[in-house]
C-alpha cells in the first residue's frame, strides 16, 4: 500500500457507509489523518472503528448535520484543531428524496432541500476548509457528483443539482487556485443503499447493461476520489472524472421504443 496521504489530513462529508466511508477508508490506509462526519452518531461510530480495524488508523468521528452552519462550522472547526491544518475535502453526501418523481410531480420545496444539501452544502464546507486552512496551505476538494448530471436519467431533481454541482467545480477551481484544487467524480449508479432505493431492475440484467459486464461498487468511485485528491493530480483541476463502467459511451438506441412517462431508466 502507498502512503500518498503521510503527513496529510483530511475530512470526508458523508462517510458513514458506501462511497464516502470506502474513500475515508483509503485514505487512513495511505498515511493520512482523516475526520469523518454525518448525522447519525451510532453509524458514525461504527464506520469510525470499522476504518481503524481496517488499517490500523485512528479516525476521529464528528456528528453533524450537513444542512446545518453551525453544524458544518464546527466540524471543520475541529478538523482543524486536531490535525492542525485541514489538506483535503471530500464531500460524499447527498440526498434523492424525490426519487422517481417526474418533472410534472416535482415538489418545490422537496426541491430545495435537495439544491440545498447536495450543492449548498457543499459550497460551505468548501469555503470553510478554505479560509480555516486551505488559503495559506494549499489542498484538494473532491466533490461527489453523478452521471446524472450529463445526461437524462429521469431523476430530474437530483440531476439538476447535480448539474449546478458541476457548475460550482469549474467556479473554485477557476477562482481558487492555485491554492486549492477543486475535482469531481461523477460515478454511474453503484451498489450503494442510495441507489438501491432507485433501481427496479434485476442486478443481472443492470450488470449486462455495462460494458465493462457490471454495476460498480463504492470501491471504484473511491479509488478515484482518492487519486484526485492525492498529490499525483497534482495538476488537475477543474475536471470531472466519469466513473461508470462505460455506460455513457453507449449510443442511443432506435430499436427502442420511447419509455413512458414515469417508467424507469434504471
Amino acid at each position: 500500500m502507498s502512503e500518498r496521504f503521510r503527513n496529510k489530513s483530511a475530512l470526508v462529508v458523508g462517510a458513514s457507509r458506501g462511497i464516502g466511508f470506502a474513500a475515508a477508508r483509503n485514505i487512513a490506509a495511505e498515511g493520512g489523518s482523516v475526520a469523518i462526519t454525518g448525522r447519525n452518531e451510532e453509524a458514525l461510530t461504527d464506520a469510525a472503528r470499522l476504518i481503524k480495524e481496517e488499517t490500523g488508523t485512528a479516525v476521529l468521528p464528528v456528528v453533524g448535520h450537513a444542512r446545518r452552519d453551525e453544524d458544518r462550522r464546527a466540524t471543520v472547526e475541529t478538523a482543524v484543531t486536531e490535525f492542525g491544518k485541514l489538506d483535503v475535502l471530500v464531500y460524499t453526501t447527498a440526498t434523492n428524496i424525490s426519487r422517481n418523481a417526474t418533472a410534472l410531480e416535482l415538489d418545490p420545496e422537496v426541491m430545495l432541500k435537495e439544491y440545498d444539501l447536495n450543492v449548498v452544502a457543499a459550497l460551505e464546507y468548501t469555503k470553510l476548509a478554505y479560509w480555516s486552512s486551505m488559503r495559506d496551505n494549499g489542498g484538494s476538494v473532491v466533490l461527489l457528483s453523478s452521471v446524472a448530471a450529463f445526461g437524462n436519467v429521469r431523476l430530474a431533481p437530483y440531476s439538476m443539482t447535480k448539474s449546478a454541482l458541476e457548475v460550482l467545480r469549474q467556479h473554485l477551481a477557476d477562482q481558487l487556485a492555485p491554492a486549492v484544487r477543486v475535482n469531481s467524480v461523477a460515478p454511474g449508479f453503484v451498489d450503494t443503499a442510495f441507489a438501491e432505493k432507485l433501481q427496479r431492475l434485476p442486478k443481472e440484467q443492470v450488470d449486462a447493461s455495462y460494458p465493462l459486464g457490471r454495476q460498480g461498487n463504492p470501491e471504484d468511485v473511491a479509488r478515484a476520489i482518492t487519486f484526485l485528491a492525492s498529490d499525483e493530480a497534482e495538476w488537475i483541476t477543474g475536471t470531472a472524472l466519469v466513473v461508470d463502467g462505460g455506460k455513457s459511451t453507449q449510443p442511443y438506441r432506435h430499436d427502442l421504443p420511447h419509455v413512458e412517462l414515469g417508467s424507469v431508466l434504471h
